[in-house]
């Protein structure tokens, strides 16, 4: 994962060992601890602490999703993305309203979701996420997320809501529904033809086209 200072570190953890579920990625241990080393500083050499920090989680045999969205993502069938778009849907909705204290990621992307042996999906990586209770909706100056999974109105008011991960989640599953045309002109013989999916791939395009409204309320 990306290095994380204290702050970021101490979120995570926190965030993390509250959470259960099958598609939120699952802490099973870490380290954070204070050595002292040598080092050189303006020609002298000098004993600084040294900290160490590392979270650890249950392995990805597939990698992150952001390895998938490219040319190579034409191998995988229509049922794999489907159930790669619907885990990640439920992994949201789990932080979302199923908790007592909403979890907002607001860095949710390919790269932050994980894929097991079995290509579930994984949430991962909460440094930024953010814990809200009764006030849905706050105004911040701090920065958040990833250019091109950013909501407008967080670009033009950094009004941070739900709708954030929702417009982020639209982005993903843009991405991962792209390219199937290929799949669909010579689907392989085993496998169901295009019309068997028409119905969950128009859900689909119709759900990610309402996560990227422009206006916060039409998501």
């Amino acid at each position: 994962m990306p290095t994380l200072d204290d702050v970021q570190f101490m979120r995570e953890f926190n965030n993390l060992t509250s959470l259960q579920h099958v598609n939120i990625v699952r802490l099973v241990g870490y380290c954070h601890e204070t050595r002292p080393e040598c080092a050189e500083y303006e020609g002298r050499t000098v004993v600084a602490d040294r900290i160490h920090r590392a979270l650890c989680f249950d392995y990805a045999h597939n990698g992150s999703l952001h390895g998938h969205i490219s040319d190579e993502f034409n191998g995988h069938d229509w049922r794999t993305r489907y159930g790669i778009i619907k885990g990640i849907c439920n992994g949201l909705k789990y932080l979302h309203q199923d908790l007592k204290s909403p979890i907002y990621h607001l860095d949710l992307k390919p790269a932050n979701v994980l894929l097991d042996e079995n290509m579930l999906p994984k949430i991962a990586d909460f440094g930024l996420s953010r814990l809200f209770g009764e006030e849905q909706t706050k105004i911040t100056k701090t920065s958040f997320g990833t250019r091109g999974y950013l909501p407008p109105e967080y670009k033009e008011q950094n009004v941070i809501s739900n709708k954030f991960d929702i417009y982020s989640l639209g982005v993903v599953i843009i991405k991962v529904q792209g390219n199937w045309r290929a799949r669909l002109e010579a689907p392989p013989i085993h496998e169901p033809g295009p019309e068997a999916y028409c119905v969950q791939v128009k859900t689909c395009i119709e759900i990610a086209l309402k996560c990227v409204a422009q206006k916060a309320e039409y998501k």
